[in-house]
Formats: structure tokens, C-alpha cells, sequence
């Protein structure tokens, strides 16, 4: 692989001393390094960083008004989440609590005054090519979010008429139609149905990816029984076509405050996954019971279970315990989880191998002051109900 080229990079140089910036400006332009950018005002430093958007901060940590500290702090709050755009603190203050401090407060490098030029240089440029190589794996990402979106919103539609009308043909045939045609006919509806599944999580995924790993959801006081049994009849003929028994265990009267229709989609998946490895004639049960001050919903099989080495990775995106498996795309833990995270609450797993597996997740009581994640900033949005 080519080194990234530094040339286009931009830096922006902050020193209250006009020599240092002199002497820097020197070794950097020298090196083919970039767009240089200079200030001895700290104040002006961050107006330069909103502007620019420089790919490197070169940072004197004491100055007159306002402090590198200070400079940190600012820069690290104008930042998008994830965001990589480094520092390179260069100070003549040599104790810890100034290294640790920088540091803490986002500085990716410390270099103390006097500084050798030779070391300067490596510093800068490994800083660089790390920025370059991380704006190029961003705008990898942003393309494949691009692509997966378009391609999963044009093939949805199709896939959902062909999955309907081969449904619709096979109801219609007669008990006289040929077995071979019946056969073709219920293969085409259950490969497009797969196929449908598949792009809807597709499309979840870009979604979430495009929002920070963020879902929305729309809180509201639900029937956690009533909501069981709503998932229970979309999925219970999928259930019912593997000779699998689909059950709901949970109290009446039990409310809880969730996105409904979020809360079916995760145990759509959930279930969607315990009937693909639940052997024919096994058992599923969507069960729920108060926890604290949440309800905790779950969905147990009688299935093969998991490894125990492979339960640390089963909420991985495109993550599957057997590369073989064409089922899926392993997407279903991964969105069920986002889904769970964006009402406050969380999943996990027990299982063991021959005996099945039970996925359990919460949301809060309908009865709680409860705090969930609310957009990119990673704000709270407070919601109280009555008792």
C-alpha cells in the first residue's frame, strides 16, 4: 500500500511565542508538509480550527488568556462524535500533571520544549498518515452506506410483490396441480421472503449507521402481554410451517413505557433466529416479568444453543457463529440490541449447548423516571409517567 500523501493536509501551528512559530513553520514547509496555518492567539486558534478544519493541531500549552487546556477542551466539543483529528502538544512545561492532563483532555502526542527537529518531523508525519487513513476509511464507510441503501430501497419493493403474488398462487392452486409446481411455487415465496427480510435489515443497519448507531423510538405506555401476543400472530405461522410451538408466558396487566412496534421488531428477530435453530417439534416461549424498575422480555428456544466462546460476539454486525450458514446476514442480534439501547435498556444471553438458548431484554416500567439515548449528541431525553 502507498503511503497516504501528506501534501493536501492542512496544520494549524498555535504558540503565543511569534520565534517558535517562526522555527516551525521553518521544519514544516521544508518538509513538504501541508497547508500551514499560524496564530499566536489562542482565542483565534479556535475560530482558525471552525473554519479550516485543519487535519493537524501543533499546541503551546501556556498562553496568556486562554490556555491550551483551555484550546482542547473547545476543539474536542466542536468534533463530531468519532471524529479523528489529532494534536500535537509541544510545551516547554516537562512536569506530569501537564502530559497527563493534555492528554486526558484529548491531545493524541506530547512533545516537551526544547524539542529535536528529527523527532518533530516522525511525530507529525505518523500523526498525518493516521488522519489520512482514517478519512479514507470514513469515506469507504459513507459510500458502502450509500450503496447499501439504494440497492436495499429499489430491491424491496420488488421482492415484496414477488413473495405476495407467489403467496397469492399458491392458495389458488388446485389439490390437482402438479407437486413439482407446488414445489417451485412455495420455494419462490420463501427464498423472496428471506430476501425481503434480508434488505429490510439492510436497510435497518444503514439507518442506524446513519444516525451514529442510534434508533429513534416513540415512548409510549404499552400492554407488555397484549404486545407478546401481537408478535406471537405475525410469527406464529413461520413458527407453525417449521412444526415449531410458538408460546406467550406473561402476567396480565403487566405495562411497560416502549416503542411498540419497535419492541415487536426486536422480537421479530429474536424469534426469526430461534426458529431457524430450533430442530423440528421444539418449543419457543416470548415470556416477560417486572424487574426492578423495568420489564424484562425474553424469548427461550429448545434449541442447539451457542458455544460458550462465541456468546461474547453474537450482537456483532454480519457476525455468524457458522461462515457456512446462508440463512442470514447476522444482522438480527445487532439491530435487536441497537433497538433495546435506544429505550435504556439491555440484552444479553444464556444458553447451553444441546439444552437452547434465551435471549432476554429490558425496557423500563411504565411506572419510572427513565432516561434514553435522543439523537446524534447522545443527549437524554427525560420521560415520567404516572404511577
Amino acid at each position: 500500500m502507498n503511503a497516504p500523501d501528506l501534501s493536501c493536509s492542512t496544520l494549524l501551528l498555535v504558540d503565543d511565542e511569534e520565534a517558535n512559530l517562526d522555527l516551525l513553520e521553518g521544519i514544516l514547509a521544508g518538509s513538504g508538509l501541508g497547508n500551514l496555518l499560524r496564530t499566536q492567539n489562542p482565542f483565534q486558534a479556535v475560530e482558525l480550527a471552525r473554519q479550516h478544519r485543519p487535519d493537524l493541531v501543533l499546541l503551546d500549552l501556556h498562553m496568556p488568556g486562554m490556555t491550551g487546556f483551555d484550546v482542547l477542551r473547545a476543539l474536542r466539543e466542536m468534533d463530531e462524535p468519532g471524529d479523528y483529528r489529532p494534536v500535537l502538544v509541544l510545551t516547554a512545561d516537562v512536569t506530569p500533571e501537564a502530559r497527563d492532563t493534555a492528554l486526558g483532555e484529548g491531545a493524541r502526542d506530547f512533545l516537551t520544549k526544547p524539542f529535536d527537529i528529527v523527532e518533530v518531523l516522525l511525530r507529525v508525519r505518523n500523526l498525518l498518515e493516521t488522519r489520512q487513513l482514517y478519512l479514507q476509511a470514513r469515506r469507504a464507510t459513507e459510500a458502502r452506506e450509500r450503496i447499501l441503501g439504494v440497492v436495499a430501497h429499489d430491491l424491496r419493493n420488488p421482492l415484496a410483490s414477488i413473495t405476495m403474488q407467489s403467496e397469492m398462487v399458491l392458495q389458488t392452486l388446485s389439490p390437482r396441480s402438479s407437486p413439482y409446481v407446488r414445489d417451485a411455487l412455495s420455494n419462490i415465496q420463501q427464498t423472496s421472503g428471506q430476501m425481503y427480510r434480508l434488505v429490510e435489515d439492510l436497510l435497518d443497519v444503514a439507518q442506524l449507521e446513519g444516525a451514529g448507531g442510534r434508533a429513534s423510538v416513540d415512548l409510549a405506555e404499552v400492554d407488555v402481554h397484549e404486545l407478546l401476543c401481537t408478535a406471537r400472530g405475525m410469527l406464529q405461522p413461520i413458527a407453525a410451517g417449521r412444526k415449531l410451538t410458538l408460546d406467550v408466558d406473561a402476567p396480565a396487566g403487566l405495562r411497560a413505557l416502549a416503542d411498540g412496534a419497535r419492541v415487536v421488531q426486536v422480537l421479530s428477530n429474536l424469534v426469526g433466529n430461534a426458529i431457524k435453530f430450533t430442530p423440528t417439534g421444539g418449543r419457543i416461549t416470548i415470556g416477560a416479568a417486572p424487574d426492578d424498575a423495568c420489564v424484562r422480555i425474553s424469548v427461550a428456544d429448545t434449541g442447539h444453543g451457542i458455544p460458550a466462546e462465541h456468546l461474547p460476539h453474537v450482537f456483532g454486525a454480519f457476525w455468524q457463529g457458522d461462515t457456512a450458514d446462508r440463512r442470514g446476514a447476522g444482522l438480527g442480534l445487532s439491530i435487536a440490541s441497537a433497538l433495546v439501547a435506544a429505550h435504556g435498556g439491555r440484552m444479553w444471553v444464556e444458553s447451553e449447548v444441546g439444552r437452547g438458548t434465551t435471549v432476554h431484554f429490558t425496557v423500563p416500567a411504565a411506572d419510572v423516571l427513565v432516561a434514553v439515548p435522543a439523537g446524534r449528541g447522545g443527549q437524554m431525553v427525560e420521560v415520567l409517567t404516572s404511577a
